[in-house]
């Protein structure tokens, strides 16, 4: 959609998994001529520059990223506002949520910094395969929004984070949406 309407938060993204692991990614906004790169065990960078994420570890203070599709039904929509509420509500709210469209820039503007978490709930695999490499390889940690359940890119949802530690703070206030596995 950010395409069709000459958003410049638009990008092509390829990814590689071997048994189910994402052993490397690449994202290229072409609008920003931004190239994101992960390899697992050799780092993420941004234009070949290494990228980190913050080291956030508190909902206060933190910037987040999220997402309200418009292709949603109303309760699903009650439960990404009820998200939203719950991340900016006092006393330790954020200092605020973004949506900016798509989720593999998202998930990379986790990676270099400019993000703190971001989370979603339906998207597909391809969007956000490559990126998951590049945030884990700058440090940040990408896992389900389900507490104690382990991260399966087919299940459509998503808690990316800077630090385990906020990582564990959104699974505790997000509530997640099951959609159709890819």
């Amino acid at each position: 959609m950010n395409f069709v309407h000459r958003f410049p938060h638009t990008c092509i993204v390829i990814g590689f998994t071997v048994d189910k692991t994402v052993e490397f990614g690449v994202i290229y906004n072409p609008v920003l001529d931004d190239l994101y790169t992960g390899r697992r065990g050799h780092g993420a960078e941004l234009n070949g520059f290494p990228i980190r994420c913050n080291p956030t570890t508190q909902l206060s203070g933190a910037l987040l990223g999220c997402e309200m599709s418009c292709y949603q039904d109303a309760e699903r929509l009650a439960i990404k506002t009820r998200n939203i509420t719950a991340v900016c509500s006092a006393p330790d709210a954020c200092h605020g949520v973004r949506m900016q469209g798509s989720a593999a820039l998202n998930m990379c503007a986790v990676a270099r910094g400019a993000l703190d978490g971001y989370w979603e709930c339906g998207m597909h695999i391809w969007d956000m395969a490559a990126a998951k490499v590049v945030v884990e390889e700058a440090g940040g940690v990408v896992i389900s929004p389900v507490e104690g359940e382990e991260f399966d890119l087919c299940k459509r949802r998503v808690v990316v984070a800077c630090s385990g530690a906020l990582g564990a703070v959104l699974q505790s206030k997000i509530q997640h949406i099951d959609f159709p596995s890819d």
